[in-house]
């Protein structure tokens, strides 16, 4: 393995992207039992991505 500089941003990044692809990869095959491990469903994901995460109530 090799390692990679900042002076190679592409490399840099296209590891990034694999290594979260392995990630994904692994969670979806596995069942976390772990609660610190558990990963919130698609649908939270997305909503968490929206202007809702940005909003709050008080009272």
């Amino acid at each position: 393995m090799t390692t990679a500089t900042l002076a190679e941003p592409e490399a840099v990044y296209q590891k990034v992207l694999d290594l979260l692809e392995k990630h994904h990869s692994m969670m979806r095959r596995s069942l976390p039992l772990i609660a610190s491990e558990n990963v919130v469903s698609p649908a939270v994901r997305e909503a968490l991505v929206s202007d809702f995460m940005h909003r709050y109530a008080e009272g």
